[in-house]
């Protein structure tokens, strides 16, 4: 069995196909991976998964390396990876939009289940409170309190006062500042908690390849002040689903002791599983164990198991 989050990466890739929708007014380019082997419980799941800021569909195709038995969908963001941007503003509320108009376009309304990693969480959140049908909700490392009340305040006012310079910069200079190997390098380092080298030197790799893959600079710069406006916090009350939320128990983002008390306000079946030992990736360091969250979570809501799956 394949365990490792570079292997479960690489299998996706192999049965990854490249798709295509306009979806409002842009151009999603979307990944899907079909099931490769039958589902316990009857029909094989579909499972529609949306990445991180700056990231790209890539983040996540270790997790569908390892749902052999799911439909996988993973669309990039408009305005990252091979999706064309917003003509509008990028903000939670247009992607929350988008979000829904693509479900919609694949005729997946009350047939799929979503997941959102990191600023992914903030938009399906968000659009899930604002009445998206979905089977269920999984949070992954979700960004449940604003950025400035994190464990890492001072890092976000770094980071805060490094996006408003760009804004000041020539289109050119902001994009080789944004775009530079320190600041992508820096960030890997902070957020990557694992001790193996082989996995933290893929991981770095994988930062390197794929989070400069945006737009333009508007595009990261609304992107980017999306991110750190708007939380899961703001909508958690309003989500209608039975949620799973997936944590690390070193996430610098959001504290588990933060995530968990927003968390308890959600009014639906829940579950939340931590991770020791992880931080804000475990979509790279854990990837294997994630999938087994979400498929022991999903199956247990069809049947006996219905206890055991349930509860905070």
């Amino acid at each position: 069995m394949i365990r490792s989050p570079q292997q479960l990466a690489s299998a996706a890739k192999s049965r990854g196909i490249r798709r295509e929708l306009e979806v409002l007014d842009t151009v999603t380019r979307f990944w899907e991976y079909p099931a490769e082997s039958a589902w316990a419980n009857g029909a094989n799941p579909t499972l529609v998964m949306i990445h991180g800021f700056r990231g790209n569909h890539h983040g996540l195709e270790a997790i569908a390396g390892a749902l052999t038995d799911f439909n996988v969908l993973i669309p990039d963001l408009p305005g990252f990876g091979e999706s064309t941007p917003f003509a509008g503003q990028h903000s939670v509320a247009a992607y929350a939009s988008w979000l829904a108009a693509f479900i919609e376009k694949l005729s997946l309304q009350n047939k799929t289940h979503l997941l959102g990693h990191s600023f992914g969480s903030i938009v399906v959140a968000h659009s899930v409170a604002a009445g998206l049908p979905v089977l269920t909700l999984t949070l992954e490392n979700p960004v449940s309190a604003p950025a400035l009340k994190g464990p890492k305040v001072l890092q976000t006012k770094i980071a805060n006062g490094f996006y408003t310079a760009t804004e000041k910069m020539s289109a050119a200079g902001a994009e080789r500042a944004l775009k530079s190997w320190p600041m992508v390098r820096g960030m890997s380092i902070v957020m990557a908690k694992t001790r193996n080298p082989g996995l933290r030197a893929w991981i770095h790799r994988q930062h390197d390849e794929n989070f400069n893959d945006f737009t333009d600079r508007r595009t990261v710069q609304e992107a980017y002040r999306a991110s750190t406006s708007e939380c899961v916090g703001d909508w958690v009350e309003s989500i209608h689903v039975p949620t799973l939320a997936i944590i690390g128990s070193k996430d610098d983002i959001t504290s588990p002791r933060q995530q968990r008390g927003v968390l308890a306000r959600l009014r639906v079946p829940n579950r939340i599983v931590e991770h020791a030992g992880v931080g804000h990736l475990t979509h790279y360091e854990v990837p294997f164990e994630v999938a087994e969250d979400i498929r022991l979570f999903i199956s247990g809501l069809d049947g006996s198991h219905r206890e055991a799956s349930y509860g905070s």
